[in-house]
């Protein structure tokens, strides 16, 4: 593979998880120092509103006092998308990637950082919309990543029952 299809390569997966979890870790700082300890802001009535608090378990508080096994789950995610994104194709498939990448890492950055141990650290999160539980930017990432992955996978799966043969690769099948 020549060097600038490589770099633009990098750029979308790597390029997208540093700019997910500098924007991530950038709000939680901003979130820690000017919403804990105070009321909820509304931004749209009661609806959606900022607040402080933070998660032991995962995403929607399920499974909460396990942070060493999220921790562990974010490394085992995070080792597969690198070990996927070497054959993954086209550009788009990379971004999406670097999206629940970045998600992965800055969630994993809290529990790293924010507890009393290795990956016994709470996650900040600071977006209540109606009945759903608090969440963060990371969050966010990881979900519509995974759903657009879904979206991609389901669509190159229908392509290639539509497809003769050797005639088109799919997007994690070698360049």
């Amino acid at each position: 593979m020549s060097g600038a299809p490589r770099a633009r390569r990098l750029l979308a997966l790597y390029g997208t998880a540093g700019a997910v979890l500098a924007v991530d870790q950038l709000i939680k700082h901003l979130v820690v120092s000017n919403l804990a300890g105070r009321p909820p802001v509304g931004v749209i009535g009661n609806f959606v509103e900022l607040r402080y608090t933070t998660n032991s378990g995962g995403a929607f508080s399920l499974l909460t006092g396990a942070p060493l096994f999220f921790g562990v789950m974010a490394i085992v995610i995070i080792g597969g998308i690198v070990y996927a994104s070497r054959r993954t194709q086209p550009l788009s498939m990379l971004v999406v990637l670097g999206l629940i990448l970045g998600g992965a890492l800055g969630n994993l950055a809290d529990r790293l950082f924010r507890g009393d141990g290795l990956l016994r650290g709470e996650v900040v999160d600071f977006v209540k919309v109606g009945i759903w539980p608090v969440f963060n930017l990371a969050d966010s990432c990881i979900v519509v990543g995974g759903l657009l992955l879904a979206i991609f996978l389901g669509r190159a799966e229908r392509e290639h029952d539509q497809t003769p043969a050797g005639t088109s690769p799919g997007p994690l099948d070698p360049p």
